[in-house]
């Protein structure tokens, strides 16, 4: 069975957050290896509150030069997205382009398909709210990388960033008829980053980029040198024919990058990571350092979000950290190996 994967993502140039292209470079090492079948990448629309940026095709185009491996995209909405059924039909072909770009890549598909969600919810909760049974009979999960995971309400801090983007997209992706694997970016917000470590509900850890930039191919630390300097010259290939190493910026060796999503896109090809940062079968769910629990999920219209644990009949997933003390060290080194495929 082929596993295929659009991938929905919220990529700017200039960046707003460069994990973005740590994750697209994961999801490409994945398909360029042959472990997955990469459907697409869909974009979010710039937030009005980061004024400046646009979709970052220029990345896109880098990576698939890399790994010679073609891709579509699209643009998502500008509309936020709303429950009143009438608002979504008079929506412009431009901002429904991300949605029919989702239920065109599912009607596509042979077999049920993936889709990971690391950006606004937004096209998602549109295209499902057009047309729900496409996405019972055709999709094989959600792997939604948004919200705080804490069991108690009250001691999940304040609201996500990617919950923030669309909180009403973020509630209608939880009544999507297909299996979603929830991925809580954090189980608790702190005020400090620093502290929000060790949290059993929560994908958050932090690596600092000298320990995997060094160990990757030239033309792949050129694709993230061109965009943590936040470069704009539409020239993209040159930089990857003829890399310069700046391994002296503070960008590339003494920056600290904050990820959330890794671990959802080895799951997704029934893998897992132990303790020292090797990628097992899936199986040996014994030894990684982390796995999914079935639960029974609620979320109110704010985008509140409350859980309960479930039986093996449900559908719906919950994120877990099983060994806190090696996490983050893990998918350091797990993510290094995977992107050294990338040649």
């Amino acid at each position: 069975m082929t596993i295929r994967l659009l991938h929905q993502t919220d990529l700017f140039r200039p960046y707003i957050d460069p994990d973005d292209h740590w994750d697209l470079a994961c999801v490409y090492a994945l398909a360029a290896s042959g472990q997955l079948e990469l459907g697409g990448v869909l974009v979010d629309f710039p937030p009005d509150h980061y004024p400046g940026r646009s979709p970052d095709v220029t990345g896109i185009a880098q990576l698939s030069y890399l790994t010679g491996l073609p891709t579509h995209m699209a643009v998502g909405s500008s509309v936020p997205y709303t429950h009143d059924r009438a608002s979504l039909n008079a929506l412009p072909k431009r901002d429904r382009a991300g949605a029919e770009f989702l239920l065109n890549y599912l009607r596509d598909s042979e077999e049920p398909a993936y889709i990971s969600i690391v950006g606004s919810c937004r096209d998602l909760a549109v295209a499902a709210k057009l047309e729900p049974d496409l996405f019972r009979n055709k999709c094989a999960g959600i792997y939604l990388n948004a919200g705080t995971g804490h069991p108690d309400v009250a001691k999940q801090g304040h609201k996500e960033y990617n919950v923030v983007l669309n909180a009403a997209a973020y509630a209608a992706t939880f009544d999507i008829p297909c299996p979603i694997y929830w991925m809580p970016c954090y189980e608790t917000i702190l005020d400090d980053p620093l502290e929000e470590k060790g949290q059993r509900f929560g994908t958050y850890y932090r690596f600092k980029q000298s320990d995997v930039l060094p160990k990757l191919s030239s033309g792949l630390q050129s694709y993230f040198t061109y965009s943590l300097e936040a470069r704009t010259d539409a020239r993209y290939l040159q930089p990857l024919l003829a890399p310069q190493s700046d391994v002296s910026s503070w960008f590339t060796i003494h920056a600290y990058r904050y990820m959330w999503c890794t671990a959802g896109f080895f799951h997704m090809v029934s893998q897992a990571v132990d303790k020292a940062g090797k990628i097992i079968a899936g199986s040996n769910a014994d030894d990684a350092v982390f796995g999914f629990r079935p639960v029974h999920i609620k979320c109110d219209l704010n985008g509140v979000t409350t859980w309960t644990n479930a039986g093996a009949e449900s559908n719906r997933f919950l994120f877990e950290v099983k060994d806190p003390d090696s996490y983050a060290s893990a998918m350091t080194v797990a993510m290094a190996t995977l992107l050294g495929t990338i040649q």
